[in-house]
């Protein structure tokens, strides 16, 4: 393929508000967008932005206006009305997610077969199976947006569930997922992750290293991001204890148990934590008196909570990158984080790597921020330096030479 792809772009949800169709129509790439949901009539965006369910407001995102209208193609309002169902039920089984998942790809396929003229399908990890298998009868070209490292992630997540006896909502995934996923990664021509950690665990279940690019996410730094000015205190005090972050699941393959049981050593001095997202443990473990849990919040919450934030926890034992990590730094705030994910932290320089992810290494960092709290601000103003090398033209740079494959 010598000349510029016309390129199919095959998307379920807002995953990082359509970064992947964005770039593909920055680069003049962008052929169609089949995606399940895509509310067009900005009424209805209004609409959804004013109820006061979480699960419902993030529909007004689905939705991006540097994308052409003419080239979106999605499911209509009978999927809205499906998803609106399984959102409103509040369960994250295995059941719902392989429901929507199975009917997305009937759906996208249908799509796919009436658009003519189309080079390369580009999809993401488990639901692109069925597109790609058609992809490759009509001699098109595949490629595979791997959003984390596979089975690898589950495995360790398994053995962080036995070594540590919390109850939890967490489940290994059917045996028919990984193996269509592994049919998925067969049938891609080149598949490209966010960091060197989820290219590992490709390459630890067979996948061909030759064929797997790594393209780290992209952060848009805002106007309100450059307007907020930091302060910290000369010192941190019962009135004005150190505030720590987590955001985001609140699971153990995020490092929870590990917050939780620094919390619990640190009870006796000026530390707080809060906990903002989606919870996988029972609540009851959140019941000590230095931390805050908040639940689910609206994105404007979560900005506030990043200003208001010290030093943001990241102490994950996989992530695909984990984006938050940029999300905290372009707030300038600090970021404790470890080598199984994006690298974005760089060595006490705006943040610290956790050479061990464990309670007692978190423990001792937060101690030593108490001591020299100095080093919260010195790092908060390398922060937003930082994020600006992760700009939407050095993504789409990437996506550009792994789409273009030559025959």
């Amino acid at each position: 393929m010598n000349k510029k792809p016309n390129v199919i772009c095959i998307h379920i949800g807002a995953r990082a508000h359509y970064l992947i169709p964005r770039a593909l129509q920055d680069a003049g790439l962008l052929h169609v967008l089949i995606t399940d949901t895509w509310v067009k009539q900005s009424w209805l965006r209004k609409l959804f932005t004013k109820i006061p369910q979480t699960a419902l407001k993030s529909l007004a995102g689905r939705y991006h206006e540097a994308i052409p209208k003419r080239k979106v193609q999605s499911f209509g309002f009978r999927f809205l009305v499906f998803e609106l169902k399984l959102r409103l039920k509040h369960t994250y089984s295995w059941t719902s997610t392989l429901l929507r998942d199975q009917k997305f790809e009937i759906l996208a396929l249908q799509k796919l077969k009436n658009i003519p003229d189309a080079d390369l399908v580009l999809g993401i990890s488990y639901t692109s199976l069925l597109c790609f298998e058609f992809a490759k009868q009509q001699g098109m070209k595949t490629v595979l947006f791997q959003i984390d490292p596979g089975f690898e992630e589950e495995e360790r997540v398994a053995k962080l569930l036995q070594e540590n006896r919390f109850n939890t909502t967490w489940e290994c995934a059917p045996k028919s997922y990984w193996e269509n996923w592994r049919k998925e990664c067969a049938l891609s021509d080149r598949i490209f992750v966010n960091s060197n950690w989820s290219k590992i665990g490709l390459i630890q279940q067979g996948i061909d290293a030759a064929k797997i690019a790594i393209i780290p996410l992209p952060f848009s730094v805002e106007s309100k991001h450059l307007l907020f000015q930091r302060h910290y205190p000369t010192s941190f005090t019962k009135e004005r204890p150190l505030r720590c972050l987590f955001l985001g699941t609140l699971s153990l393959r995020k490092g929870i148990h590990i917050v939780l049981e620094a919390a619990k050593q640190l009870q006796n001095i000026p530390i707080e934590f809060i906990f903002v997202g989606r919870n996988e443990l029972d609540v009851s473990e959140f019941d000590l008196p230095n931390v805050h849990y908040k639940g689910i919040v609206t994105r404007e919450q979560t900005d506030l909570e990043y200003q208001q934030a010290d030093v943001f926890l990241f102490p994950t034992f996989s992530d695909g990158f984990g984006l938050t990590q940029l999300e905290a730094m372009a707030w300038k705030l600090p970021v404790i984080s470890t080598t199984c994910c994006g690298e974005v932290v760089e060595q006490e320089r705006n943040g610290w790597i956790m050479e061990h992810i464990d309670a007692a290494t978190l423990s001792l960092i937060l101690q030593r921020i108490l001591t020299e709290p100095t080093v919260l601000e010195s790092y908060s103003t390398r922060c937003l330096e930082r994020v600006q090398h992760f700009s939407l033209e050095n993504f789409t740079k990437r996506l550009i030479e792994v789409i273009e494959i030559k025959n």
